[in-house]
């Protein structure tokens, strides 16, 4: 029996944002594909984590899918100004490669995001066995960069803090 929900304006606006054109009919099509993704990467650690800063939690305020813009983020100085995830990652792997960290980045890999995926990887293949959907690589080493910018800048925060050093969110 089908049930009624009520959703904020702003969650239904993303799920329009969100929906599929000609696949997506209703936004129930939209929740059912997105607690469907469950299995393939855990949902709490793609749209929310507890240890996010409030800045980070302010990256999908205007309502926009967040694979829409660009970002603008800061490492240990330098600013680097992306259009998707992927040049974000492809220039982040440019940089620590440019600088002494570099060493550290491999002793890290392969770093796991879950129990079922990595970040970076010496191989484009997650622990669970399946390939990345959307590889990055540079020096031999490949980034996993498809996911929102809010879990894209979030892990790689993380990652970074291990090799030393601290990026920054600064806007899109």
């Amino acid at each position: 029996m089908p049930r009624t929900i009520t959703v904020p304006d702003e969650l239904y606006s993303r799920l329009e944002a969100l929906a599929r054109p000609f696949v997506d009919r209703e936004p129930a099509d939209v929740i059912q594909r997105l607690v469907n993704m469950q299995g393939e990467e855990d949902l709490s650690d793609r749209y929310a984590s507890p240890e996010l800063s409030p800045l980070m939690a302010s990256i999908l305020v205007d309502g926009r899918i967040p694979r829409e813009r660009g970002a603008k983020v800061d490492i240990d100085g330098h600013v680097i100004h992306a259009d998707s995830v992927r040049d974000l990652y492809e220039q982040i792997l440019q940089y620590l490669a440019r600088n002494k960290t570099w060493d550290r980045v491999i002793e890290l890999v392969p770093y796991k995001t879950s129990a079922r995926r990595f970040l970076i990887a010496k191989s484009p293949v997650h622990p669970n066995g399946n390939p990345f959907v959307v590889p990055v690589e540079h020096r031999g080493l490949y980034m996993e960069s498809h996911k929102n910018y809010q879990t894209a800048i979030s892990q790689l925060a993380r990652f970074l803090s291990k090799c030393g050093s601290t990026l920054t969110y600064l806007g899109a």
